[in-house]
């Protein structure tokens, strides 16, 4: 049996939000910073916030894996063009997209990131119940073919580092070449994501935060 885990959508409260590193306000910032935080305020806050998962504080600073992607303004903004490529030209449908993600955020214990992916599956209508078993590391039950193609497949991947080939054939059918290749890339992103907010103690933000932005 997988072992039993927090439902991070149902935060604790936390005093810090910006886990092992400080939160950078917009103040704090040198010029080659500045000009990246405006950028992920111009776009990625809208993204992650519209989804229903908080991104900024009321102070200013970024939640997630935001913040420490600031203090190395030139290598994040190249991988932050990655997943900007991903939002714009992948080819996997949306729900497929989620379920990739949330796959390899359980994988990884993250819990910011499954508070933050969870609700934007949501948005873009996963249905509780398999957010809820995909959270739970439970065998989800799928109301398409497709959909539990892409959580085998990012579940081998993540827990094997390989994928045998009756899951390869099913992806291959569901998805063709672009849409496995797009598939791998993103679970490559998000285990970049998971490291840092696992490596830094991200916490999932809680009341103490406010309202923040909206």
């Amino acid at each position: 049996m997988p072992p039993t885990r927090t439902d991070p959508r149902h935060p604790k409260r936390s005093e810090a939000t910006s886990g092992r590193l400080p939160a950078l306000t917009p103040s704090d910032l040198d010029q080659a910073q500045r000009a990246f935080y405006e950028s992920m305020v111009a776009n990625e806050v809208p993204w992650a916030e519209h989804g229903g998962a908080r991104a900024l504080a009321e102070d200013g600073s970024l939640l997630g894996p935001f913040n420490p992607m600031l203090f190395s303004p030139a290598i994040s903004a190249a991988m932050l063009g990655v997943f900007r490529a991903d939002r714009t030209h992948t080819s996997l449908p949306a729900r497929a997209h989620e379920i990739v993600i949330l796959t390899v955020g359980v994988a990884c214990h993250a819990e910011y990131e499954l508070y933050a992916h969870s609700a934007i599956a949501a948005a873009v209508g996963l249905p509780e119940a398999t957010i809820t078993a995909i959270i739970a590391g439970a065998q989800p039950e799928f109301e398409s073919s497709v959909e539990a193609s892409a959580y085998d497949f990012a579940y081998q991947l993540t827990r094997t580092h390989r994928v045998d080939e009756p899951t390869y054939t099913l992806a291959m059918t569901a998805f063709g070449e672009q849409g496995l290749v797009d598939m791998v890339m993103l679970i490559g992103l998000y285990l970049t994501v998971c490291a840092i907010v696992n490596a830094f103690e991200i916490p999932v933000p809680g009341d103490v935060l406010g309202n923040g932005a909206q």
